[in-house]
């Protein structure tokens, strides 16, 4: 278990893609949450937080820093799951030197007070599913392109005691 207290409001800064691949994510939620029944949530990758509080200096540095950043590609290793409510059926990333070098200059910016072990993945689904359900619906699923591309980062406010995942802020890399 990793040594890292939940906290269930807070805000995270998200990866996000480019449209084309956002709309290729989004069906293929729609096609695991009739399935996996899941709250709806924003396709995305996790790469810091959480944060309690966010102010002016922090959401000018993502700006600042974005204005400088190009997409940063990241290779998919495939479907998976686990027994955890936020990684509960998701597409597993590769840890790349690329995608850890995205995250540490993130988190020079943002000082996160909390850490974990990190394993990169894109959700399509959370909540407490039957693994037997997981691992048929894998055999189901499409084949997946070989990598996706983070374009831009979001500031996300995240209350999981009501289902909310709002996008608060959006800075667009350079491109």
């Amino acid at each position: 278990m990793d040594n890292l207290i939940r906290t269930s409001k807070a805000y995270w800064i998200w990866g996000l893609f480019p449209v084309n691949e956002t709309i290729f994510l989004n069906s293929l939620q729609y096609k695991v949450q009739k399935v996996l029944k899941s709250p709806k949530f924003e396709a995305h990758i996790t790469l810091s937080g959480p944060f309690l509080e966010i102010d002016k200096t922090l959401i000018k540095k993502l700006k600042n820093y974005s204005k400088y950043k190009s997409s940063v590609s990241i290779e998919v290793i495939g479907y998976d799951y686990k027994i955890e409510t936020y990684e509960s059926f998701f597409i597993a990333l590769k840890n790349s030197l690329s995608l850890n070098n995205l995250r540490s200059e993130i988190n020079k910016l943002t000082k996160p007070k909390f850490n974990k072990k990190y394993t990169p993945h894109i959700s399509l689904s959370y909540g407490n599913h039957n693994r037997k359900e997981k691992e048929v619906l894998i055999t189901t699923m499409p084949r997946l392109q070989k990598d996706f591309e983070i374009s831009s980062i979001a500031l996300v406010k995240v209350d999981e005691n009501i289902n909310l995942w709002n996008i608060k802020d959006t800075f667009d890399f350079k491109n």
